[in-house]
C-alpha cells in the first residue's frame, strides 16, 4: 500500500492528511497558522508538526510508512524562504521524499480538473500561480501593491475608506459605505472618523479595518454603486493578474481553468465576479472560471500521490476530494 502525506500550512489554519493510492482518506490532524512571516520559523515548524502527528496518528502509521509527501506552505516566496521552510518539512516528516511549495499551488491543483491551469487567491493577500500541461510553473510576486499585487481582502477596505474620504472633500458621490464606517467605528460624523484614521491608523490596519468585504458586500447589494464600483475595480486586477500568468504560461489559446480561492470568494458577487471573467478573457478567451469546492489540502494530496508516482485515476481523485472536504468542511465537494 502507498500511504502519502499532504499538507497546507496557511496563515490561519494547518491542514494535514494522509490518503493512499486509491484516493481514501487514512488520518488527519489541523493546528493553527503556519505562516513563518506571522509565528516565525519555530512556530510554523511547531503547528506543522502538530497537525502532521495529529494525521498520522489517526491513520495508524509513523514517518516510516509514507512513500511520499508534499508540503504547500505559506511564506514560500524566495530562494530562502526554501531553506528554511525545507527544515520546517524535515522536522515534521524526516527522511521522507518530498516537495514543497507555495500553498497557492495547492489551491490550483485541488481545484483543476487536471495537473495544470490557473489560480487566483484573494483573501489576507493575493497572488496568481499557474502551471502548464508540462509542468511549468509561473507566479506573480504575492507581496502586495507595491509590487504589482492588488486586490486582496486589505485592497477592499482601504477603497473603502477612500470612498468615504472622496465624499467628505466632494472628489466622490456620496456613499452609504461612509454612515457604515462610521458606525462601525464608533464615530459620530464623517469628518472625525477621518480625524481618529489619520491621528490613529494612517496605514489602515487596525483589526475593524482589516477586512472590509463583508460590509461592502452588502452595500452593493443595497444598491450602492460606489461600493459596486470598488469591486468591479477588485475584479478587474484580480483578471488581469490571472492574464499574466496564462500568458507567460502560453495557456492564451487552451481551455484553462481558471480557480478562484480565498475569503474574498467566498460570498460569490455578481461584479466582481463579473469583471474579473471579462479580465481573463481578455487574454485566455477560453478560460472556464471554476470556484474552489474542496480544501486545498486535497490538493497537497493529489500532489504528493504524483511525486511517489502514482497513476491518478478519476475515481481517486474523486474520492480524495470528497472524503477530505466532508472530513474538513462537513460537505461533499461539488
Amino acid at each position: 500500500m502507498t500511504l502519502v502525506l499532504g499538507v497546507d500550512g496557511g496563515g490561519r489554519k494547518t491542514h494535514a492528511v494522509v490518503a493512499d493510492e486509491s484516493g481514501a482518506l487514512v488520518g488527519a490532524g489541523e493546528a493553527g497558522t503556519s505562516n513563518w512571516e506571522v509565528v516565525g520559523a519555530d512556530g510554523a515548524s511547531g503547528a506543522v508538526r502538530t497537525a502532521v502527528g495529529a494525521a498520522l496518528e489517526a491513520a495508524g502509521v509513523g514517518v516510516g510508512g509514507l512513500t511520499a509527501t508534499v508540503f504547500g506552505l505559506a511564506g514560500l516566496d524566495w530562494p530562502t524562504d526554501a531553506r528554511r521552510l525545507d527544515a520546517v518539512a524535515e522536522a515534521a516528516a524526516p527522511g521522507v521524499l518530498r516537495r514543497i511549495v507555495n500553498d497557492a499551488f495547492l489551491a490550483l491543483r485541488a481545484g483543476t480538473s487536471e495537473s495544470w491551469g490557473v489560480a487566483v487567491i484573494a483573501g489576507t493577500g493575493t497572488i496568481a500561480v499557474g502551471r502548464d500541461p508540462v509542468g511549468t510553473e509561473f507566479r506573480t510576486v504575492g507581496e502586495g501593491r507595491a509590487f504589482g499585487d492588488f486586490g486582496d481582502e486589505f485592497d477592499v477596505s482601504e477603497l473603502a475608506v477612500r470612498a468615504a474620504a472622496d465624499q467628505y472633500t466632494g472628489r466622490g458621490p456620496a456613499t452609504m459605505l461612509t454612515e457604515m464606517l462610521c458606525e462601525r467605528l464608533g464615530e459620530p460624523t464623517v469628518g472625525a472618523l477621518l480625524e481618529h484614521l489619520a491621528r490613529s491608523d494612517p496605514s489602515l490596519r487596525q483589526p475593524a479595518l482589516q477586512n472590509l468585504t463583508p460590509m461592502v458586500l452588502a452595500a452593493t447589494e443595497a444598491g450602492d454603486l460606489v461600493a459596486r464600483t470598488v469591486l468591479e475595480r477588485i475584479g478587474q486586477a484580480l483578471g488581469e493578474a490571472a492574464g499574466v500568468v496564462a500568458r507567460r504560461l502560453d495557456l492564451t489559446n487552451l481551455p484553462v481553468e481558471v480557480v478562484l480561492a480565498g475569503g474574498l470568494f467566498r460570498t460569490p458577487n455578481r461584479y466582481l465576479l463579473d469583471e474579473l471573467e471579462l479580465g481573463v478573457r481578455r487574454t485566455a478567451p477560453r478560460a472556464e472560471i471554476r470556484h474552489l469546492t474542496a480544501p486545498p489540502v486535497v490538493g497537497a494530496a493529489l500532489m504528493a500521490l504524483e511525486v511517489a508516482q502514482e497513476p491518478i485515476t478519476s475515481n481517486a481523485s474523486a474520492r480524495v476530494r470528497d472524503e477530505v472536504t466532508a472530513h474538513f468542511w462537513g460537505v461533499r465537494a461539488s
